[in-house]
């Protein structure tokens, strides 16, 4: 009986050896390898399906505005720095040492007769000179000029000393630039200088304070009269720290005190 009891046990995996499951085919295997045919892979995007950059929009100073080399733009240093030959707004702006820039003339090395570009058109036009000779052209100069570097706000060349319209057209034509909003403030009236304004007609009313003081503050004097010509209000350098509040149909006058900016 001893004996049987292995054989038993063979003949049982015996039985199972033959049962078991025949192997099922791999989940990677594909008919292509399988049959020797070719594997054929996706075609790729064309170049015309992969999405552009959107176009500039309107505001925006296109290529054309600004190709390099239809202006020249020669700029002076605040130091002893040697002037720099530039050839686009764009250059100027991301010039290394913008900042210590003094000022900078601009002249036209496009094809002659000059012909404004639609935006400089607009320009020209917000100032006032769209039937001027020369096509605008001097005005358009004097745009780009004050789209550049002022370091003297207040000079005869500087914002202080450019007609409104011209300030506003410059304003409307480069508003990004690192000063637009110190020359949006010119030309809407909440930045003035050393003067006699008007309040309510060439300043904005409203709160203001010194926030640039000039070359020399010695005697700096300020004064706020009512319509009738009577002083409400009168100070001199300390005072012009604190704010001055200015309504409609007054006059403020300063002298020797620098730049006024509005508040609130």
């Amino acid at each position: 009986m001893r004996r049987m009891i292995p054989l038993a046990v063979f003949l049982v995996m015996l039985v199972g050896g033959c049962t078991a499951p025949a192997p099922q085919p791999s989940a990677s295997s594909s008919p292509s390898a399988s049959t020797g045919g070719t594997v054929t892979a996706a075609p790729s995007p064309s170049p015309s399906s992969v999405p552009l950059s959107d176009p500039p929009g309107q505001g925006d100073i296109g290529p054309g505005d600004d190709e390099p080399g239809r202006y020249s733009f020669r700029c002076t240093s605040l130091d002893a720095s040697p002037e720099v030959q530039l050839s686009s707004l764009a250059e100027v702006w991301a010039a290394t040492n913008y900042t210590r820039m003094g000022s900078c003339d601009v002249g036209y090395e496009g094809q002659q007769p000059f012909e404004a570009t639609p935006r400089e058109a607009e320009a020209v036009s917000a100032a006032g000179q769209q039937d001027a000779e020369d096509g605008g052209l001097a005005v358009m100069l004097d745009i780009l000029r004050l789209c550049t570097r002022i370091s003297d706000e207040a000079g005869p060349d500087g914002f202080a000393g450019t007609a409104k319209a011209t300030l506003l057209a410059a304003a409307q034509y480069c508003p990004d630039a690192p000063q637009g909003k110190i020359l949006a403030g010119w030309a809407n009236g909440t930045r003035v200088g050393d003067g006699s304004h008007a309040v309510g007609e060439q300043m904005e009313p409203g709160s203001y304070q010194l926030v640039k003081q000039g070359v020399s503050t010695d005697g700096c004097a300020w004064s706020v009269k009512a319509p009738g010509g009577s002083v409400v209000a009168s100070g001199g350098l300390p005072e012009a720290s604190k704010t001055v509040d200015l309504a409609a149909g007054q006059n403020f006058t300063s002298d020797k005190c620098g730049i006024w900016g509005k508040m609130y």
